[in-house]
């Protein structure tokens, strides 16, 4: 029973975990741009401009390295959900035809 919800609970600690990592890159990079821009020996003019382009710019960078991390996760989970979809469907068509449900079993090591 602990493994299921490990599993159906993945999903959701995965979405939390990038949204915070995007916050985080956006406060990261909105604060970090200026040192950045003036220890290259250039001196922006308008620094609010510079600061929200550093943080969009490292929200979608961070957006684009997230996307290759995690993304063989989370098209495994899509797979899992469909062929859970495919199972019930074909499940109710023979429902009228089956009276014993498909065993479900724990993973054993």
């Amino acid at each position: 029973m602990l493994t299921r919800l490990i599993v159906a609970s993945y999903a959701w600690f995965l979405e939390v975990a990038l949204w915070g990592s995007l916050a985080l890159t956006g406060i990261a990079g909105y604060n970090a741009t200026l040192p950045i821009i003036q220890a290259l020996g250039v001196l922006p003019s308008p620094e609010l401009a510079w600061k929200l382009f550093g943080a969009c710019a490292s929200i979608f960078v961070a957006f684009l390295f997230l996307a290759v991390i995690t993304g063989p996760f989370l098209i495994l989970m899509d797979i899992r959900h469909a062929v859970r979809r495919i199972e019930a469907k074909i499940s109710d068509d023979k429902g009228a035809e089956r009276s014993d449900p498909m065993e479900r079993k724990e993973p054993t090591i």
